[in-house]
């Protein structure tokens, strides 16, 4: 059994770093590759843009039109009653 708290207990087998993620962290957050949401081709996990065809490896996350409707609605409202 391993030890985590030993840093010298690592195993070779493995192919792991020991100055690198544990094999645990690895089967926690899982892979450094994630897929671009507009092509489908693996990217690192820390872009933003996919190199390849150049969107958005995470979707970005829209305002509902709901909110905007309330925004807009307010900012009439104050406008009338700052007019009258």
């Amino acid at each position: 059994m391993r030890d985590p708290d030993d840093p010298t207990d690592w195993d070779l087998a493995e192919g792991l770093d020991p100055d690198g993620p544990s094999a645990d962290d690895l089967d926690r957050f899982g892979d450094e590759m994630v897929r671009c949401a507009a092509c489908g081709r693996a990217v690192y996990d820390q872009s933003s843009v996919c190199p390849i065809c150049g969107g958005f490896v995470h979707e970005q996350a829209k305002t509902p039109a709901w909110t905007i409707a309330i925004v807009l609605l307010m900012v009439a409202l104050l406008v009338i009653f700052w007019v009258l």
